[in-house]
């Protein structure tokens, strides 16, 4: 059957005609303005997205963040390739004044290709995107011959001074997604941004900047440690001195001390997520400052043509606002890195007073008083499910259905903790640390040698110089109120079963005592929540699976009543958490070893977890597990290894006396050969 093309009727066959016209003059203005619209959007929410705040997350729900960075590129792909088919067949005596028409649209091209360079408070939308730059180089290869082609088809000698002004923005294009590419690629290969300040610079700097003083103190953290690289082992040299500041500064309490924390996420974000720090280098100051020329050139220039020509048509409107829009971005991309931590860091180190002052002013007017972290914690009781779940049809179809997280998400909430509790909860982590780091200290005595012990006993070294802080499951705390041997059985379980007793014993107290902490029961409650909600976002244990079968024996502990004991493997968990129960009742100190052994608890499960989870997790706002583990990291304990390196690394521990052995009969069967030949 022969095909019957729409162009052979003369007729509009469906009524249409006049809509398909209108497309074909609006389509690239939608698609030009769309992408416009779009970087705007990301430079403002790219950077909001890392505060977990209601206003923000109600407005980002309206657009999505994610769907329009993707959208974002793939548009502007397919606009780029209708760019370059603007110029036709001169033959086609029906086309051939398309590019007369459209001539504008000349300049469009190398403006989609400056704004696929991305804002400069978004490069990447994932953690694991930073390992694939080159991805983004065959992006900026690709686009960029593209534009160039486009460039050179609609090459017009009757329009010179359009042609030239739309060569001039090519280079800005380039320099913009270049510098996309170049910030990727220097993540992927461990950069820290530029040279730290040392700490008698910033004493001196703090002696008459006071204000400045925690974020030079925070840039030097972090580019002594780079918590953001699992790989990299720190100094000796480097790191002594900062942990005996911070191990001997009795001044720093808990919320200055999370303060520091929350400063140096905030760095890590910007590095791994932002251009945030590329104007304080030689070269990028240069190219950035050569892209914003040219573009306002470009503008200037054009307008001044324009104007003689008395153009006045849609495209003419939209090229000034694509322009517009272009020079928006790069001033307000240099605003946000002048107010920016590395901003603050870049002025104290230019020993300019004037810019000093001014970034100082700038910081302290628009962006200290913001907090980074909202104070937002997940939260999961047992107590409150065994009385809100019913083990009926419906949520079982659920469970079935959506997976067990999402069933269980009804009985979770996000709760938004006051300054007090917020303030007591890291008052008890510090002060279970200090005391730790205190014992540390004495029991080694002159020491210097530094080892870390693993679960499975092995001793591995590090590079502080000093003995690492060891983390446990709980053998501090218990061992802190001559316990340890009494309830020792409770921490040698899996350790999400031993969450789980813990947690029972909590809540049973929590609503049975007059003595009660808010503080232990809403690090209970997230730690429950942490091990229920989120076993793939931080994996640091087992995942636990059985809360629905276990439902009716934790309400009876609940409730009071008496668990019937069993020889079932999965039935003794919850005979055991009863037995601890009934111990913590009786014991005067309760609250203090629940409260250090959730503090110990947490920390555990933060060096568990492993270091590009901690990372991806910036984007969202940040759990707080992830600044307990970098303040671990303060207190001299040294990133955590794989399972898999730590399994291998004990087992060449286990053949190393045999090759030791080997190694004394080789030398004495050389001895005895020597003495024979002699």
């Amino acid at each position: 059957m022969p095909c019957i093309r729409v162009c052979k009727f003369k007729k509009d066959y469906n009524g249409m005609e006049k809509a398909r016209k209108w497309w074909e003059e609006w389509d690239l203005r939608i698609l030009a303005l769309y992408i416009l619209i779009a970087q705007l959007y990301l430079h403002f929410f790219g950077r909001l997205r890392r505060s977990k705040k209601p206003w923000t997350s109600w407005l980002m729900m309206l657009v999505n963040v994610w769907l329009l960075y993707l959208f974002s590129e793939l548009l502007a792909t397919i606009a780029l390739g209708k760019l370059s088919k603007l110029k036709v067949d001169e033959t086609d005596t029906d086309m051939s004044s398309k590019i007369g028409e459209y001539a504008l649209r000349v300049m469009w091209a190398p403006l989609i290709l400056f704004f696929l360079g991305g804002p400069d408070t978004l490069t990447v939308f994932r953690f694991e995107e930073n390992q694939l730059w080159l991805r983004h180089l065959i992006g900026l290869l690709t686009q960029g011959l593209r534009t160039a082609y486009a460039l050179i088809v609609t090459f017009n000698p009757d329009d010179l001074v359009l042609s030239l002004l739309a060569v001039l923005l090519f280079i800005p294009g380039i320099i913009k997604y270049g510098e996309r590419v170049w910030v990727i690629r220097s993540i992927s290969k461990g950069y820290a941004g530029f040279a730290q300040l040392e700490l008698r610079k910033i004493d001196e700097i703090s002696a008459t900047q006071p204000n400045a003083k925690p974020v030079l103190l925070a840039h030097s953290w972090f580019r002594t440690l780079r918590p953001h690289d699992a790989g990299y082992m720190s100094k000796e040299t480097e790191v002594g001195p900062l942990l005996t500041r911070f191990r001997e500064s009795d001044r720093l309490d808990a919320v200055d001390a999370f303060k520091l924390i929350d400063i140096e996420l905030g760095m890590i974000y910007d590095l791994l997520f932002s251009k945030v720090g590329t104007i304080f280098t030689v070269w990028g100051s240069i190219l950035r400052f050569l892209c914003f020329s040219l573009i306002v050139s470009v503008l200037v220039t054009y307008i001044t043509c324009e104007k003689h020509r008395g153009r006045s048509n849609g495209d003419h409107i939209i090229t000034i606002i694509l322009l517009a829009g272009a020079i928006f971005l790069d001033i307000a991309g240099i605003f946000v890195q002048l107010i920016s931590y590395y901003g603050m860091v870049w002025a104290c180190k230019t020993g300019s007073k004037w810019a000093t002052s001014s970034v100082l002013f700038l910081h302290e007017f628009l962006y200290s008083k913001s907090q980074r972290w909202s104070g937002v914690m997940g939260q999961f009781s047992l107590g409150e499910f065994c009385t809100n779940y019913k083990p009926n049809v419906c949520n079982r179809l659920k469970d079935c259905l959506f997976g067990r997280e999402k069933m269980l998400e009804k009985f979770s909430s996000q709760k938004r903790l006051d300054k007090q509790h917020l303030k007591e909860i890291k008052e008890l982590i510090i002060s279970h640390l200090r005391k730790i780091s205190t014992q540390r200290v004495a029991d080694a005595g002159t020491s210097q040698t530094s080892t870390q012990t693993t679960e499975a006993g092995e001793k591995l070294q590090t590079s502080t110089g000093e003995v690492a802080l060891v983390v446990k499951r709980g053998e501090w705390a218990l061992a802190q109120y001559d316990v340890e041997q009494k309830f020792k059985w409770s921490i040698k379980e899996e350790f999400g079963e031993s969450i789980v007793i813990w947690h029972i014993a909590t809540e049973v107290c929590y609503e049975s005592d007059r003595l009660k902490l808010e503080a232990v029961k809403i690090l209970s409650d997230y730690m429950m929540y942490l091990l229920v909600l989120c076993p793939n976002m931080f994996s640091f244990c087992k995942k636990y699976e059985k809360i629905t079968e276990h439902y009716a024996d934790m309400k009876k502990i609940v409730d009071g009543k008496v668990v019937s004991r069993s020889d079932d493997e999965d039935d003794k968990l919850m005979v055991k958490a009863q037995k601890l129960v009934q111990d913590m009742k009786g014991n005067p100190n309760r609250w203090d070893i629940m409260g250090n052994m959730w503090a110990e608890m947490l920390c555990y499960a933060a060096m568990k977890c492993p270091v590009k989870n901690h990372m991806q997790e910036l984007p969202q706002g940040g759990e707080f597990l992830t600044h307990v583990w970098l303040l671990l990291l303060h207190f001299g304990i040294t990133k955590e290894l794989d399972r898999s390196t730590l399994s291998l690394m004990g087992d060449l521990q286990k053949l190393q006396k045999p090759l030791e052995k080997l190694e004394e009969e080789f030398k004495q069967d050389d001895q005895g050969i020597s003495g024979i030949i002699g």
